[in-house]
């Protein structure tokens, strides 16, 4: 007898494949020379990550037309946190991105690709005809103000996740095509100026995209250590524990948006196809469920989610092979960091949710 899982089955099991990946990964690259020095921080993600799947469960027996009704509350609220951060955030590394609550510290820019998702599915849900282009503008509006105060942190990889996040659902909605191709040439013709607003690092981080080699001791260091790792993990890997970048600590920032490096390294090619292997089927369940909901609002929040984790893993996974510059986009459910982790599995229990519409 064939026997045949429902679609959220399948999509949990495969959170929880990744969930066990990210330890792995995690556990791996906390090592030094075989040396396990970073306990506290595998410790802190264990915890965030029981955090995560309780929220998991609690947002999934919570009616999805609640976020709904309260999509504009969430977004603003949001919006209060990010001006908090401007005034009373914690600084780390050059950046004023964090807010620390009973002894935890979260960044609320995390929190804006929730509620990003909350309010472009509604009001691409109440898109009619005669009310497009107004609905147009207030999506564009309230999501490229969103968007510059995450950039003013600076995270201009969080921020301009947003736009991307509009597009991808915008071009899926009722709304005329010609709308977001006109929004994307004027774009295009404003990108030469931005380069004036970038900040010393960003500049940097383009520059070496383009050829790594002119600073690679430099900003280039990190991107020509993560191909190196990358690389050298040939078709089978080099097994658990045993990559020479990880080990030896050649490569920065590893346990976080460089984390893929120490699944290519170590699993190799193989195992590298196994991992986008699992996203394919969690982003393909995603939207085969939305397309047989009913309900517009249920649609464009599927849409949303899965349009988020896709660009999660493709920026992160561009960015460690060069292809992309690198913009500090972790990889969905597998880097080091909680706020994302929270987020991510708050999106999936919004997902389980709309699945009992």
């Amino acid at each position: 007898m064939k026997i045949r899982l429902r679609t959220e089955y399948i999509v949990v099991i495969c959170v929880l494949v990744l969930n066990c990946i990210g330890l792995m990964s995690l556990y791996s690259s906390l090592h030094h020379a075989g040396m396990f020095s970073g306990r506290d921080i595998f410790y802190r993600q264990l915890m965030w990550m029981a955090m995560s799947w309780v929220a998991l469960i609690i947002v999934s027996s919570i009616n999805y037309r609640t976020f709904h009704d309260r999509s504009y509350l969430f977004y603003g609220l949001n919006i209060l946190l990010l001006f908090a951060v401007l005034f009373i955030g914690h600084e780390s590394m050059g950046a004023q991105r964090w807010l620390s609550l009973a002894g935890f510290t979260f960044q609320p820019s995390e929190l804006s690709k929730i509620t990003a998702i909350l309010v472009l599915a509604r009001c691409f849900a109440a898109v009619r005809p005669e009310n497009m282009r107004r609905y147009f503008f207030i999506a564009l509006g309230l999501i490229m103000f969103n968007a510059l105060l995450i950039i003013k942190q600076p995270d201009l990889g969080t921020g301009l996740t947003l736009p991307i996040l509009f597009m991808l659902m915008g071009f899926s909605s009722m709304i005329k095509k010609r709308y977001f191709i006109i929004l994307s040439l004027l774009v295009c013709m404003t990108i030469p100026f931005a380069w004036n607003f970038l900040k010393p690092y960003q500049r940097d981080r383009l520059t070496v995209f383009v050829n790594p080699n002119v600073d690679p001791l430099g900003a280039g260091y990190t991107i020509i250590q993560s191909k190196v790792a990358i690389g050298s993990g040939g078709i089978a890997g080099k097994g658990f524990l045993s990559g020479t970048q990880n080990q030896f600590n050649f490569l920065p920032e590893r346990h976080s948006d460089f984390i893929f490096t120490v699944v290519a390294e170590e699993w190799g090619f193989l195992g590298s196809l196994f991992l986008l292997f699992i996203y394919w089927i969690i982003l393909s369940k995603i939207l085969d469920k939305s397309k047989e909901l009913k309900d517009n609002y249920a649609r464009y929040l599927l849409m949303g989610i899965a349009a988020m984790i896709f660009i999660h893993v493709f920026v992160n996974i561009g960015m460690t092979l060069g292809i992309l510059p690198v913009v500090g986009i972790p990889l969905s459910f597998i880097s080091y960091g909680g706020t994302n982790l929270l987020m991510t599995m708050i999106l999936i229990g919004l997902f389980l949710g709309a699945c009992r519409e």
